[in-house]
């Protein structure tokens, strides 16, 4: 299992292989420019990808497809038997809205570089994507998670009609027919978020089939391969909420405890549990943002200061020279050598 520290499950990769295979591309070919082997990942569908390599594999698919709407195509072949115990658990809820109020918990499973969460209005449940800032993840893998979790729910409950708008981060392609045609509701690109809003109604009928039974166990599943891979812990889901709030404002404890519907004095006795505070993982997550940053792009430390939520550059430039030795421009200097 890879160690890297932004993963997803290799089911992902096999739904493109297996699209691929369908459009008769040579998935091995592809798999091999992107650093991967198709044949351990087949032997191991529960390994981990590293998300630079998946980013590399979907630009492959992409370019060999000819189609910026290969996503969709993936996502009609990332069954929920390939998601092991966790495409189980979802089919084995009482409802549709259990199993999409159920996914924000187990979402690092299918992967850990972004945050996903719920949001809710009288009439719609808004199924949310924030990529984690500095992170990269493809478009047409956004394109992939929402048609798979459709399709999903196709499957529980008999029809897509629950599905009433969809709104995507991505820029508007020249044609948009291929997301109509999917999706069979409006379609809005270069949306503020990546969200597919449901019909909270419709979310509430008794799903086709269902074992009680058989979802606590795959409940217990799920949870078993988490802890395994420390993608459940308190300190990393916070790590993640700060991630995904710092570009737009200054993170606080409430804001992330209100992200997983909890209180912020639970939040701080979880993380005092694992060792850590929120003030320690917001101090870190500044220095590998910092590190990215500098290290990567060519952003003006003024505006990375700004980015960064400091209120000055000479408070952003201290803090980095306690933290590593050298001012914010001499650790760029010395990172390229």
């Amino acid at each position: 299992m890879t160690t890297a520290k932004y993963s997803t499950i290799a089911a992902w990769s096999l739904a493109i292989a297996r699209a691929l295979s369908a459009s008769n591309i040579d998935a091995d070919a592809l798999f091999k420019r992107a650093g991967l082997s198709l044949s351990l990942l087949e032997a191991e569908p529960d390994s981990r990808v590293a998300i630079d390599k998946m980013t590399l594999l979907w630009q492959a698919a992409e370019q060999a497809s000819g189609s910026a709407a290969f996503g969709l195509t993936v996502g009609q072949y990332a069954y929920p038997i390939n998601f092991r115990a966790l495409g189980a658990l979802m089919l084995s809820s009482d409802t549709l809205a259990q199993a999409f109020e159920t996914l924000p918990d187990y979402a690092a499973l299918v992967s850990n570089s972004a945050v996903i969460s719920l949001q809710r209005t009288p009439q719609l449940l808004g199924f949310t994507i924030i990529p984690l800032n500095g992170v990269e993840i493809s478009e047409l893998a956004i394109d992939a998670f929402f048609a798979s979790l459709m399709l999903h729910g196709k499957q529980m409950i008999g029809h897509s009609h629950f599905v009433r708008k969809i709104d995507l981060l991505r820029a508007a392609p020249k044609s948009q027919q291929a997301w109509l045609d999917m999706f069979g509701c409006p379609v809005t690109m270069a949306a503020e978020s990546n969200c597919m809003w449901m019909d909270r109604t419709m979310l509430e009928q008794t799903v086709i089939s269902k074992n009680r039974h058989l979802a606590q166990h795959n409940e217990q599943v799920v949870r078993q391969y988490l802890n395994k891979m420390h993608a459940l812990n308190w300190q990393e889901k916070t790590s993640q909420g700060i991630h995904a709030l710092l570009v737009n404002g200054e993170p606080t404890a409430l804001k992330i405890a209100q992200m997983y519907n909890i209180s912020e004095r639970s939040l701080s006795r979880y993380l005092k549990i694992e060792g850590t505070g929120f003030r320690t993982l917001l101090k870190l997550k500044r220095q590998e943002l910092a590190h990215h940053y500098l290290v990567n792009t060519q952003m003006p430390v003024s505006i990375l200061s700004d980015t960064l939520g400091y209120s000055s550059v000479s408070n952003f430039s201290r803090s980095f020279s306690q933290w590593n030795g050298l001012s914010p421009l001499n650790y760029r200097l010395q990172s390229r050598g």
